[in-house]
């Protein structure tokens, strides 16, 4: 399967603006004269006339405070030789979701208030983010801590349990009591702002916000319903969970923090130092609009946004939306992974030739942006994306789909179908700062999508993973094929908060699927799994090779089941636990598990070089370095000699690699090096990342 050559060229033509056809035409948005959505609305008016021309759209400096999503139709598409463009005319053209509070009033003690805005309905807005000049305010926590470090003071589980009832309707819901340790710490909250406080609790790769029912102050349990049995909850325990309280009037406590008061209508902040009220400037997230922009194409009836490119414009403040969220609420969500349920400032369904380009996403309570149904061909490039609330990009369709007359299993499949996601880029980006409201979220994520590519982007400062591959657990097919991850720099992720990551994630049947020279470190769980590169349940066909990995809590490499996948000529260092390099599972679904692990160099000083389980998977392992610094080297349990004697390893060598200062983090190697002699072939990891890293 290939590209078309005509996306290739259309691609060129948005990026450039370079038309033909009909003379081009253009119109100005402006905070004093045309709005964007009457610029919309007048481009659409037109085509609808049948003019084709290419258009572009100047968007002066200022802020677009919206009301409502800006929503894309097929009618507003531009042609491959005529675009629609949507430029940033110099300084920040902002497109805002955002609420600016006002009114504010010095309530003594050190606290300030406002007033908490309207809804179109006049209701008082729930939100549950808050920006006070230009920063995320940390929201009222038990214990403390705030959105760039969730684990300071955490709670651990000491009892959780999970009962269903029926209603009178006979539909089954479930109650959940909780008992965190140190309950005394729950005795500050107050039953009447209790409708506003939620329960956060993180449980390995998952997180959960709950709506709190009631307290129990003798036992010091917490209530909270649910309409879904997930059975992690049964599974909640001390070694593996945390749990925090946030908007409880008991923790605002300390400059910089805010209080949803919804018993009185009012929003409470604690000033920093310096902050004065007259000049405060605050947002608030407008209720419920978590999308700034909808591109709505209908893949079913092949009526697709297409050939609009956006350009050096500003998407900021959204709200975090999720399962719960409705009704002006607060969000109600529930386990899942890299919170798949989030939407995105920007969300699109049925998009074709798309375009952002030099844009910056900030602020959000979501991901950036999200591609979901039937987007081919569109590209992410040289983007900021920072202080988000989930992650960067979340991309795929919501099953694996496969042409008609095809079926889903573990095989090349080669064909698209109107809901695939194909061929999309996301390229010399910056994306960071992420989960401040979700901490599972990644930084990019394709689920169902193939052909697709991740390329010098600097992905850091998340809790979760860096890069998410494939959404099929098991040896049962996947279409997320053929999709590379290279040259990104991957760091400062975990952070001590999630567990079971990578800096890269695979899951499923991936043939074609290359993870190449990407620079990973410094990845941290909490309880375990703080991985390099992760190969997932069910991966399949994936090859690894010339990545660099340092500083992982775990291995630099981990293989939980997979068969056919290639690790070869990469560098592990310096891992913490459970062996640099580790496989958990011999045989799952009656099918062997196997890797290829070659020419690499691993390292490490006094931790497993290699882990539980290895030497039960097949396939052939040869020409690596092996070295421990401090002497005394672990395989699996085994020294050196009974490692080769094993049969595990051939042609390998145990002695020190010679890097130039490896204890620096310079894993240049010297001539000298025997590294060579085995086959292995140096690369220059400078290459990785942005263009524009900061």
């Amino acid at each position: 399967m290939k590209i078309h050559p005509k996306h290739i060229v259309a691609l060129a033509v948005l990026a450039a603006g370079i038309v033909s056809g009909a003379a081009p035409k253009e119109m100005t948005v402006a905070t004093d004269g045309m709005s964007p959505n009457d610029a919309l609305l007048s481009i659409r008016a037109a085509k609808g006339k049948g003019d084709w021309s290419s258009w572009t759209v100047h968007v002066k400096p200022g802020v677009y405070v919206l009301k409502e999503p800006l929503v894309f139709t097929p009618a507003d598409s531009g042609t491959p030789d005529a675009p629609v463009r949507w430029v940033g005319d110099g300084g920040e053209a902002v497109f805002s979701g955002g609420e600016p509070l006002s009114d504010w009033r010095d309530e003594g003690n050190g606290v300030w208030s406002a007033p908490i805005p309207k809804t179109p309905s006049d209701e008082r807005a729930c939100f549950e983010q808050l920006w006070v000049n230009g920063r995320r305010a940390d929201r009222a926590r038990l214990p403390n801590g705030d959105s760039a470090n969730p684990i300071a003071g955490c709670l651990r589980i000491a009892n959780a349990s999970i009962t269903p009832v029926k209603d009178a309707a006979g539909k089954t819901t479930y109650i959940e009591h909780v008992t965190p340790s140190n309950a005394a710490a729950l005795a500050t909250m107050q039953a009447d702002k209790m409708p506003w406080a939620q329960m956060c609790v993180v449980h390995k790769w998952a997180f959960s916000r709950r709506v709190i029912k009631s307290i129990d102050p003798a036992t010091g349990t917490v209530e909270t319903h649910s309409p879904v049995n997930w059975d992690g909850w049964k599974k909640w325990n001390s070694q593996e969970t945390l749990v925090w309280f946030e908007n409880v009037r008991g923790g605002f406590d300390a400059p910089g923090e805010w209080f949803y008061d919804g018993k009185n209508g009012r929003i409470l902040y604690r000033p920093l130092p310096g902050e004065k009220i007259e000049s405060v400037v605050a947002f608030a997230p407008s209720s419920k609009l978590s999308r700034l922009v909808e591109i709505k194409g209908d893949p079913d009836k092949k009526e697709l946004v297409h050939d609009i490119l956006f350009s050096n414009l500003v998407f900021a403040v959204t709200d975090g939306w999720g399962e719960g969220r409705e009704n002006n609420r607060p969000t109600q969500s529930y386990q899942h992974q890299a919170a798949f349920s989030n939407d995105g400032a920007i969300t699109a369904t049925g998009a074709h030739r798309l375009a952002w380009d030099r844009c910056v996403f900030r602020h959000t309570g979501n991901y950036a942006l999200r591609f979901n149904d039937g987007c081919v061909s569109n590209t992410v490039a040289r983007c900021l994306m920072e202080d988000l609330g989930a992650g960067g990009v979340i991309m795929g369709s919501w099953a694996g789909h496969v042409a008609d007359g095809e079926t889903l299993s573990r095989r090349v499949i080669s064909k698209t179908a109107p809901h695939s996601v194909a061929f999309n880029r996301i390229e010399d980006c910056i994306i960071r700062g992420g989960g401040r409201f979700n901490p599972e979220a990644t930084g990019i994520v394709f689920t169902h999508v193939s052909d697709s590519k991740v390329l010098h982007c600097d992905i850091y400062d998340f809790f979760y993973s860096g890069v998410s591959v494939g959404w099929t657990w098991g040896f049962r097919g996947s279409v997320a094929q053929r999709n590379e991850i290279a040259y990104n720099r991957i760091y400062d992720l975990g952070k001590g908060v999630m567990s079971d990551m990578g800096g890269v994630y695979t899951l499923g049947t991936s043939f074609g699927t290359t993870v190449h020279d990407n620079v990973i470190h410094d990845v941290n769980s909490y309880s375990y799994g703080g991985w390099g590169i992760y190969f997932d349940e069910g991966s399949e066909g994936v090859v690894a090779e010339r990545n660099l990995c340092w500083n992982t809590t775990d291995g630099g490499f981990h293989q939980h089941y997979g068969t056919g996948c290639i690790v070869r000529n990469n560098i592990f260092a310096w891992n913490r636990t459970r062996g640099a390099v580790r496989m958990e599972r011999a045989v799952v679904q009656d099918v062997p598990c196997t890797l290829n692990f070659l020419n690499n160099i691993v390292i490490v000083k006094g931790s497993p070089l290699a882990g539980r389980g290895v030497r039960n998977v097949g396939d052939i392992w040869a020409g690596n370095l092996w070295y421990d610094f401090s002497g005394k080297p672990d395989f699996d349990g085994l020294d050196w000699n009974g490692w080769v004697a094993s049969g595990k390893e051939i042609l390998g060598k145990y002695a020190d690699p010679q890097f130039e200062n490896p204890e620096a983090f310079d894993f240049r190697l010297k001539p000298s090096s025997p590294a060579f002699a085995l086959g292995f072939k140096p690369w220059d990891s400078s290459k990785a990342g942005s263009s524009g890293r900061q």
